[in-house]
């Protein structure tokens, strides 16, 4: 029981932990898309400003103008993703942490290194929690597998919006990898 109540404390510490990083995360992707979603609407006004001006401004001017476009919108959609992903995450581990806790002030007893209410169901109780442990663990395993593989994807895309823009653009080239570079 001593092995299992400090197993428990460490995990809930962790688990802790995981929380506040999920939380910090989630506070500088809440920013990060506040910022993007402003861009957003500057190049929507500039698209609007293009389109009234179609017939009198360059092909490349326009060409840009919707490349811009595009990339902000494709930049907005995983931002989005990626808030959905922490906000679950960190629902996923407030719930872990909140089923630690219970867990710790009501099998434990206080002070105490055996299960609350004396000694005959113990086994099943403990039985009861490692599966409990065990398949939250299993839950988050696969969260957190989703989660690099989504921002590995987004990097690839936008590796690929980068390379294109070098025959097109190699000033915004080199700043979309000097993006992508901060954010690695």
């Amino acid at each position: 029981w001593e092995v299992f109540q400090q197993e428990l404390k460490e995990d809930l510490e962790e688990s802790r932990r995981s929380l506040k990083e999920v939380s910090l995360m989630l506070e500088q992707s809440q920013a990060e898309m506040s910022k993007l979603t402003q861009r957003n609407s500057v190049i929507t006004g500039h698209l609007q400003q293009v389109q009234n001006q179609y017939d009198s401004m360059p092909r490349e001017d326009i060409r840009a103008a919707y490349d811009a476009a595009l990339e902000a919108q494709q930049r907005l959609l995983v931002m989005r993703s990626q808030l959905e992903k922490l906000i679950s995450d960190q629902a996923g581990l407030q719930r872990h942490v909140d089923v630690l806790e219970r867990i710790q002030k009501n099998v434990f007893s206080e002070g105490k290194g055996a299960p609350a209410g004396g000694g005959g169901g113990g086994a099943a109780v403990l039985e009861m929690v490692i599966n409990a442990q065990e398949a939250e663990r299993q839950r988050l395993s696969r969260q957190m597998h989703d989660g690099p593989a989504q921002t590995l994807s987004n990097f690839f895309i936008r590796t690929d919006i980068a390379y294109r823009l070098f025959d097109i653009d190699p000033e915004k080239a080199k700043e979309e990898l000097s993006n992508l570079k901060k954010e690695a």
